[in-house]
């Protein structure tokens, strides 16, 4: 299960005091909110990431595709790190949250209902079982572009979504390729760009076309 919500926080309540870096487990006494250096406490999320992120290749969380169950793998993946891991973000509330030009839903009520209504397509759709592959990579292109501007999390919303969705794919008999997408391989920045002009455009065909490259039936 997912963590309960600890506390409301503000956008600036994410942050260590003074800095531009999240609040981390990485404490001590000289650091009470954590790693402050930011290069340091990149690798430091990376290498613990990457290990939780591998463990669930071999031991996927057990859930019902739900809201609930991509909280889960949230949690798991960033338990290591930060002491919000599998909540969903608390702010910004004033307005959309932004990155690199591009907008997020605002924290906050309708947040999580624009969250549960895809996966509540998602069910409404068997889970994209039963399809076959134009129209399989289609949908997933939908639910996935569509709960990327949701943007439930503070931070590790992509890492999260790659494990949930590699998970819907096995279970409608498809293999995601996650090796393809991994941080320094240009096709991951062409996938990132992909999910931007979804947002800009409400069309999720460019994602489409990008998933395709990396999705393939499963043997027999």
């Amino acid at each position: 299960m997912a963590r309960q919500q600890s506390r409301t926080r503000t956008w600036d309540d994410y942050f260590i005091p003074g800095t531009s870096v999240l609040r981390n487990n990485f404490t001590s006494s000289e650091k009470p909110y954590g790693e402050t250096d930011p290069a340091r406490i990149t690798a430091l999320e990376e290498y613990f990431t990457s290990i939780r992120i591998a463990e669930l290749r071999t031991n996927p969380i057990e859930g019902r595709f739900d809201y609930d169950h991509m909280k889960a793998i949230h949690a798991y993946v960033f338990q290591d790190v930060y002491e919000w891991a599998g909540q969903e973000r608390t702010a910004p509330r004033a307005g959309p949250m932004t990155k690199a030009g591009h907008s997020y839903y605002p924290a906050g009520p309708a947040l999580t209902a624009a969250a549960e209504a895809e996966y509540a397509k998602l069910a409404k759709a068997d889970h994209l079982r039963g399809l076959d592959r134009g129209p399989f990579v289609a949908e997933l292109a939908e639910r996935w572009g569509e709960l990327n501007v949701v943007h439930s999390f503070r931070e590790g919303n992509t890492r999260t979504q790659f494990a949930f969705f590699s998970q819907v794919c096995d279970q409608a008999g498809y293999r995601l390729d996650t090796e393809a997408f991994r941080p320094g391989n240009p096709l991951r920045d062409e996938f990132v760009q992909a999910r931007f002009h979804s947002q800009d455009t409400g069309n999720n065909g460019k994602l489409a076309a990008f998933l395709a490259s990396a999705i393939s039936p499963m043997q027999p």
